[in-house]
């Protein structure tokens, strides 16, 4: 099974989701595999992509057989958007999906930004979706200005018939349970902090 991890912007949790998610997964049996296809700003290495890969060799050791270049096999200098930052090989990122795939049960793909985040012209960030047969999980961070962001990307998401699971990453508790949450509770939302089980389960189970 594959899992792409996107957010509603940049900087909103995507890593530290995904890492939470790496180890609750392997607590409960599975072999956890990651990719990062593309990562932008990357000077000497890639932080995200690094961080990644050094705690799912931990959690699986048939990944220590592959390479940071088989976990980020996109890496671009400038941090900007891939359209802008550079040329994206996705035969690249298709031999390094085949190389991750057979060594894990659950392969973790975490996204560049938001999910229409342009790739090329003609493929956005959610276009990984199909790319990878995945399912999506969308993170919102809480800070001001999430309840525009999570309706945006709610109506584009069920606009276009695009299956997904949400959940809020806590910068601020009081902050949002103060500010944000007196609107969000009518869509009952689960915490990247608190709800893993629940996410979880929404994410493996069966379409």
């Amino acid at each position: 099974m594959n899992i792409f991890i996107s957010a509603n912007n940049t900087g909103k949790g995507k890593t530290h989701s995904t890492l939470l998610l790496m180890e609750y997964l392997a607590q409960k049996g599975y072999k956890i595999g990651v990719m990062k296809p593309i990562e932008t700003g990357v000077e000497n290495f890639p932080q995200d992509g690094l961080k990644l890969f050094e705690k799912a060799k931990e959690l699986n050791p048939l990944l220590n057989a592959l390479t940071i270049d088989d976990i980020v096999p996109v890496q671009h200098t400038l941090p900007a958007a891939p359209i802008v930052s550079g040329k994206v090989d996705f035969d690249k990122i298709k031999k390094a999906y085949d190389k991750i795939n057979p060594l894990c049960d659950i392969l973790l793909i975490e996204g560049a930004g938001g999910v229409l985040v342009p790739v090329t012209d003609s493929f956005k960030m959610i276009d990984f979706l199909s790319f990878f047969n995945a399912k999506l999980l969308l993170v919102i961070g809480s800070n001001l200005g999430m309840i525009n962001d999570f309706l945006l990307n709610k109506h584009y998401l069920e606009t276009t018939n695009i299956n997904y699971t949400y959940a809020v990453n806590l910068f601020d508790e009081n902050e949002y349970f103060k500010i944000s949450h007196p609107f969000m509770k009518r869509y009952d939302p689960l915490f990247i902090q608190k709800d893993l089980d629940k996410i979880t389960q929404q994410l493996l189970k069966k379409n």
